[in-house]
């Protein structure tokens, strides 16, 4: 019984090498840990550019790789021949690893579009479908939207190939500009200047200011010398004037004192009259006003008063006499003398 349990760690041993013999014989790159964690063997990318589909397919999948593939345009290689790959030839790979081959979709020719005033969105993917390359450029323009095709090269039906370049001129619209002065102007001398420089007058405003005579622009926002799109709208704030004040009771003053009163409350008098008899003490007296005393104006309203004025004095006619002397004509006879017949 002793010697049977001295065989047992033999035994172990014995069944732990033949399992490492195992391993070893079932792994390709003689690393068991390989083998318990199922990777492939190390191979070499072999160098399939050149040649046809299936000689490349059969020569990348004998290695234990597995092979995707896309199509591209060439000029220089035929149809269903490998353009390129990936991984490159001599890059170490697994079995079971992938590889992708390019393959040869042969030459293609395309007539260029005639792309002159239509979207460059929609005039690129006939081209850049058959792989010809496409160089934008954009360009400022007033007058022609943005993303509009200004010029192209080639001309419209020329054939192109993947080995000729598209150049195409796009608009990318106009020129951002400054908001211009027109601070001080009135609302029709805003609006020329605005659209002077390419802007749109936006929403009008009002407000008090009595340092700005009434209808002057007192702002406007985007404020005065901001850069900003073409047709792009800005508001214009408009002065009231100053703030509105009761009108002064004038009536039953003079005319003077009461034009007095009235300009220096900041308005504006207009004198209208009303006969009165000669010598009546209202001659010069402020009868009305309009607007009544107490109405509230801005500075720079009109304020009618209506003043006592006499009659212009009356006519003096002259008459005038004038004597007309007769006129005496006096005729002499005609004497006729006769010759005597011999």
């Amino acid at each position: 019984m002793l010697k049977v349990r001295g065989l047992a760690p033999l035994v172990g041993a014995l069944v732990v090498v033949a399992s490492a013999i195992a391993l070893f014989g079932f792994s390709s790159t003689l690393n068991p840990i390989d083998a318990l964690l199922g990777r492939g063997r190390v191979v070499t990318v072999p160098d399939v550019v050149g040649r046809a589909l299936p000689r490349a397919r059969a020569e990348t999948t004998e290695l234990g790789l597995v092979v995707s593939t896309r199509t591209a345009f060439s000029l220089s290689e035929p149809r269903g021949t490998v353009i390129g790959q990936d991984p490159a030839a001599g890059d170490r790979a697994r079995a079971g690893d992938p590889i992708e081959l390019i393959v040869s979709n042969g030459a293609n020719r395309v007539e260029m579009p005639d792309a002159v005033g239509r979207p460059v969105a929609e005039v690129t993917p006939v081209l850049e479908t058959a792989g010809v390359p496409v160089r934008i450029s954009e360009v400022m323009s007033e007058t022609i939207a943005k993303g509009l095709v200004i010029s192209q090269a080639p001309a419209p039906g020329v054939q192109v190939t993947g080995e000729d370049v598209a150049e195409l001129e796009v608009s990318a619209g106009p020129e951002n500009r400054p908001v211009p002065e027109v601070v001080g102007l009135s609302i029709a001398g805003a609006g020329f200047r605005l659209g002077e420089a390419g802007l749109l007058i936006g929403a009008v405003t009002r407000a008090d200011d009595p340092a700005v005579v009434a209808g002057a622009v007192i702002a406007v926002d985007p404020p005065v010398g901001t850069v900003v799109a073409k047709d792009t709208p800005v508001a214009v704030v408009l002065s009231n004037g100053g703030a509105a004040v009761p009108v002064p009771d004038v009536t039953n003053t003079q005319e003077g004192p009461a034009t007095t009163t009235l300009e220096a409350a900041g308005f504006v008098v207009d004198v209208a009259g009303r006969l009165v008899t000669f010598g009546d003490p209202g001659k010069g007296n402020v009868f009305e006003q309009s607007p009544p005393a107490g109405d509230s104006l801005r500075p720079g309203d009109v304020v009618t008063i209506v003043v006592g004025r006499e009659p212009p004095p009356p006519r003096t006619t002259t008459t005038t006499t004038t004597t007309i002397k007769p006129t005496t004509t006096t005729v002499k006879p005609t004497t006729t003398t006769r010759r005597g017949g011999g």
